[in-house]
């Protein structure tokens, strides 16, 4: 809103959450990642040592009592100081606007709220608050009981279409196992699993380990 008067330019109206901010006096961005210590050897590929930490940020914000509508309320600091308090305690993450950059998936790790003669009739704070870390991955989950007593695992068919150059695994007897594994590995479950050649020695031994087959 400063910066706004100032250069003549529309920014975002700073934001936590649901929770308009007034102003704010202070925006930390900060970035980091996190290097190896181990030796890397010559030709590796470097990004591979160096991992991003999650974005952290860190806001002072300011609430005023001035209504800036005929709709907030009276009391707008002590509106804002609760609403930051059950923000914080939800547990959620929250959508943060600054002049900057628009945070999504953000959980709040610190919340500061100073109060003394000079603040006045309004809510000062501090916030620290670091992005999660969403995981997109897709998850195959597979029926409740035995692996070993003929589970049987749903694949979809584009992940089998797309391993069609491995053997399957096959729900065959324990007796027939070492006459299957040229074309596929019997662990008791039907199932549309790719299985690549180089792990049947180990995933035979695994089993027998298990059955206590010699």
């Amino acid at each position: 809103m400063v910066l706004s008067l100032l250069f003549g330019k529309k920014y975002p109206s700073p934001k936590v959450g649901s929770i308009d901010l007034d102003v704010t006096i202070r925006e930390e961005h900060r970035f980091s990642s996190r290097v190896t210590n181990y030796p890397i050897e010559d030709g590796t590929i470097i990004s591979d040592h160096i991992i991003n930490e999650p974005d952290v940020l860190v806001l002072v914000g300011l609430v005023s009592d001035t209504p800036l509508s005929i709709f907030a309320p009276f009391n707008r600091s002590i509106d804002a100081f609760n609403r930051l308090i059950a923000l914080h305690q939800s547990r959620q993450p929250v959508t943060v606007v600054t002049g900057l950059k628009v945070y999504q998936n953000m959980a709040i790790t610190v919340l500061d709220v100073p109060r003394d003669v000079k603040t006045g009739q309004s809510l000062t704070f501090t916030i620290e608050l670091q992005r999660l870390v969403i995981d997109t991955s897709v998850r195959l989950q597979l029926d409740q009981g035995n692996v070993f007593g003929g589970v049987q695992n749903k694949i979809p068919r584009d992940i089998v279409a797309s391993n069609a150059n491995y053997p399957l695994i096959q729900n065959d007897p324990v007796n027939s196992l070492k006459d299957q594994a040229s074309s596929g590995i019997n662990v008791g479950v039907q199932s549309l699993i790719p299985v690549q050649p180089t792990i049947l020695p180990n995933v035979l031994a695994s089993k027998n380990q298990i059955l206590g087959v010699a």
